[in-house]
């Protein structure tokens, strides 16, 4: 082969190669395709198959009805399939840690399936993990989701199989946070290591990742329990000493989510304002104290320039954890507190264009 044949060839390589940014949370598992033109989001649970009726449901989307068989033949629900018809069902993530290396290959490669749009694509990924998720567990997952590899799926309502075949030629594994900082530097257009501290606020922890002079500061970054999840117990507690019912704390992370200010019991209407504005500001204290603590372990040098506040509760907490943080002066007034422009979906993009940026130094 020329030269000018080989170049031509690796230039198709390339070209072909899609970039796909993870983010594995606690509550929903988001991936992001090239240009950010394709998302795939879901539940963050594996579980075991549940067979029976299909019924008459409309919904017969692949996304929502992933049933992922491995090569041993052990068959497996995914994502919102094992939300609604597992019995026994596993959180990919909890506590700031991934609950279970093959749990999570699992939904990650039932997730990629629908990218795959011709037999043998190539892929380059980024992922995130829990911050408090050790070095040796991210390499692990790293290497698992790396090389060839032959997917079998099947749709649970419709009865459709497929066989996807693809290749990954690398896995970036890193804190999740990072999508985001790399998400707002590029946004922002900025090229150097910028000096920042990144609050990731999910459903089940709260991750804090510090980077100082480009690195990752182990010792500056860490996660706390405090999390929308803890919200919601703290509401649904007080519910049911006013309603003698009992409510279950994820019954009410949607209406937190979506900053409703009531909610219906028994068909009867509670306002949950104030004491959803009495806990949101304990629980980002809570967080800023952390916070505080882990930027004590900086160097003097260290010049924080960045604070950026992101994930599914920076919405919730957000007006609370600027003020906060502008009286602990980690900011000198609340405007200094960087929000993505998507805080769920920060991560994910960012690690999408971590991938891409690997495609084109190769």
């Amino acid at each position: 082969m020329s030269k000018k044949s080989k170049a031509k060839s690796k230039s198709k390589d390339k070209d072909d190669t899609m970039a796909i940014g993870i983010d594995l949370g606690t509550s929903l598992t988001k991936l992001v395709g090239p240009d950010g033109k394709k998302v795939v989001k879901i539940p963050s649970l594996v579980g075991d198959p549940n067979p029976g009726w299909k019924g008459l449901g409309t919904d017969k989307s692949w996304i929502n009805n992933l049933v992922l068989t491995t090569d041993a033949g052990k068959k497996y629900f995914v994502g919102e399939l094992a939300r609604l018809q597992s019995e026994i069902k596993r959180p990919l993530a909890a506590d700031g840690k991934m609950k279970s290396l093959k749990d999570a290959i699992i939904a990650i490669q039932a997730a990629l399936s629908n990218f795959v749009e011709k037999d043998y694509a190539n892929f380059v990924i980024a992922t995130g993990v829990p911050v408090a998720s050790p070095q040796e567990e991210m390499t692990t997952l790293s290497s698992g989701l790396k090389g060839v590899m032959t997917i079998n799926v099947a749709n649970d309502a419709s009865g459709e199989e497929k066989q996807i075949n693809l290749k990954i030629d690398q896995c970036l594994v890193m804190p999740v946070c990072y999508g985001s900082y790399y998400e707002i530097l590029k946004a922002s257009g900025e090229d150097r290591a910028v000096d920042s501290i990144v609050i990731d606020i999910g459903a089940g922890a709260t991750n804090i990742l510090t980077v100082y002079e480009g690195r990752l500061m182990r010792t500056a970054s860490g996660s706390v329990h405090e999390s929308i999840t803890t919200l919601a117990g703290r509401i649904a507690d007080n519910l049911n000493q006013q309603t003698g019912k009992i409510l279950r704390p994820f019954e009410l992370i949607k209406a937190i989510e979506v900053g409703r200010k009531s909610v219906m019991i028994a068909g009867e209407q509670y306002d949950i304002s104030e004491t959803t504005d009495y806990y949101v500001n304990t629980i980002a204290d809570i967080i800023v104290d952390e916070v505080s603590t882990l930027l004590g372990t900086l160097p003097p040098d260290a010049w924080i320039e960045n604070v950026i506040l992101t994930g599914g509760g920076a919405e919730v907490f957000g007006k609370n954890m600027k003020t906060i943080l502008t009286e602990h002066n980690i900011v000198h007034t609340p405007d200094e507190v960087v929000v993505p422009e998507d805080p769920v979906m920060a991560n994910a993009m960012g690690f999408q264009k971590i991938a891409q940026a690997s495609i084109k130094k190769k």
